[in-house]
């Protein structure tokens, strides 16, 4: 019986690991996991059963794993998501590689899948968009790399301060 649940930030790495794995080598062995994950032989089984429970991976004691199909839409997802929120980070918050890597898994472990869903529906949309990249992202590059507003946006707060009903359409950019 197929058991349909969220999966564990743990569980979740283990579909990851086992995924990068299949990819690499086209099958999986604990041993594999274990090195790729860092941890124990005995870890790596029980979590093999729990996702042979839920119908995500192929698995036989002292054989070789692999994903179902549904395994490998999860483990997809998983990764997709991952590397959304890092090229954000990345790309637009101008944070290292590493640092981004590390703070897209604390991410994705720690909001609640609903709002994780919309902020990589956000990020999704953000990259995907046929538009250019929006003026008020290249303010912030700006602000992000010398610590202080550009000329244009200290310009716009001044005149907004000036008069409340201007229009934010001139506002946040820096020129084309």
């Amino acid at each position: 019986m197929k058991i349909k649940k969220n999966l564990t930030a743990s569980l979740g790495n283990y579909l990851k690991a086992i995924y990068e794995i299949v990819e690499e080598k086209k099958a999986a062995r604990v041993k594999d996991i274990s090195k790729h994950l860092n941890i124990g032989a005995s870890s790596v089984c029980e979590a093999l059963k729990v996702l042979t429970e839920r119908e995500l991976v192929n698995y036989e004691p002292y054989g070789i794993i692999t994903l179902t199909d549904e395994g490998n839409v999860r483990a997809q997802d998983i990764i997709k998501r991952h590397d959304i929120i890092k090229n954000f980070f990345e790309n637009v918050l101008n944070v290292s590689s590493e640092l981004s890597m590390e703070s897209a898994s604390q991410v994705e472990h720690s909001v609640s899948d609903e709002v994780l869903k919309k902020f990589v529906m956000f990020l999704t949309f953000m990259e995907t968009c046929s538009c250019k990249e929006p003026k008020w992202i290249k303010s912030f590059k700006h602000f992000s790399q010398n610590e202080k507003l550009s000329e244009k946006c200290t310009n716009c707060i001044c005149k907004k301060g000036e008069n409340p009903e201007l229009s934010n359409k001139s506002c946040c950019g820096m020129s084309n």
